[in-house]
């Protein structure tokens, strides 16, 4: 009987609650006056008035009188997704902030490398001098998919200390791996945006296949040979290839060495990027042949090429 009376109390004093009039004002200065809440629901009350019923929700109401009139439920479950929310904003903010600082020490571990790598390569060049030389020959083609061979003319084959390159390419590759993680989600949400965009309208996808692209584009650097030639400068000597694509370049007798070269061929509409890495020791040897072609450009995986690259 307790039970049942103490129940009956409960809702009785809910009742009678419900049943006072009252006057509410919206945050945007909305006035209910003399009204009565008929109903409270998830989101908002339900106000009985002698117009009728009308509902104001709580997004609209002050603080307080949300507090007073939503369900003691909803209020826990609402202090949980905000405490959530919280957690959420916190960890992406620590997590941004552990990123830029790992960006800004690669950055910064990528121009002590640079430093590092000239002087090296400034120390070999002075030792190249007076070294004991043999020649390294050989000839730059590439075969497409129907086997047809084109051989490259005037592509400017360098010559590294392979000590100076080893030390660099650690770096890019670290700095490399972490831009492609930052971009990694800007591109993948630019895409979904650009697909959903192709399914609406032309104006919006116009506008997101601008942003996917350049966000593409900029990841695909970080992937592409295009990224590490572009600290590869400080090249030992160089030699061209010939209208067939022949090369011959001076390579000391001792001591390790990396040739490198980069190339570009039209292709209909579009442009094909090659980029070559390859080791080379003579050991003690007067004359090497090393040539460069599919079988080990960066892109080709499994090779002895010093990188690897999506190209």
């Amino acid at each position: 009987m307790k039970y049942w009376q103490t129940a009956l109390a409960i809702l009785a004093a809910l009742s009678a609650s419900l049943a006072l009039a009252e006057d509410f004002k919206t945050i945007n200065g909305k006035e209910y006056k003399n009204v009565t809440v008929s109903r409270v629901e998830a989101d908002g009350l339900i106000l009985k008035s002698k117009s009728g019923l009308s509902k104001v929700y709580f997004s609209e109401l002050p603080k307080e009188v949300v507090d007073k009139w939503i369900p003691p439920e909803q209020k826990q479950r609402i202090a949980a997704e905000k405490a959530a929310e919280k957690k959420r904003i916190y960890e992406q903010i620590a997590a941004e902030q552990e990123r830029v600082e790992k960006e800004k020490n690669a950055e910064a571990d990528v121009q002590r490398s640079i430093l590092q790598f000239q002087a090296a390569e400034q120390r070999a060049s002075q030792a190249y001098q007076t070294a004991r030389k043999g020649t390294v020959a050989g000839q730059v083609f590439v075969s497409t998919k129907g086997g047809e061979n084109f051989k490259l003319g005037a592509v400017q084959v360098g010559l590294f200390a392979r000590d100076a390159v080893d030390t660099l390419l650690v770096e890019l590759k670290k700095y490399a791996d972490i831009k492609i993680q930052q971009l990694r989600p800007s591109v993948d949400a630019a895409k979904a945006a650009y697909e959903q965009a192709q399914a609406a309208n032309h104006a919006a996808f116009d506008a997101a296949s601008d942003k996917y692209f350049k966000a593409d584009r900029e990841l695909r650097y970080y992937y592409s040979g295009d990224f590490y030639f572009s600290y590869l400068r400080s090249q030992l000597h160089t030699a061209e290839t010939d209208a067939d694509g022949k090369f011959v370049i001076q390579v000391p007798q001792s001591g390790k060495f990396v040739i490198g070269a980069q190339a570009k061929r039209s292709a209909d509409d579009d442009t094909e990027s090659y980029y070559w890495l390859q080791p080379v020791a003579l050991e003690g040897q007067k004359q090497f042949t090393q040539n460069l072609s599919n079988n080990n450009l960066t892109s080709t995986t499994g090779t002895s090429s010093l990188i690897h690259t999506t190209d």
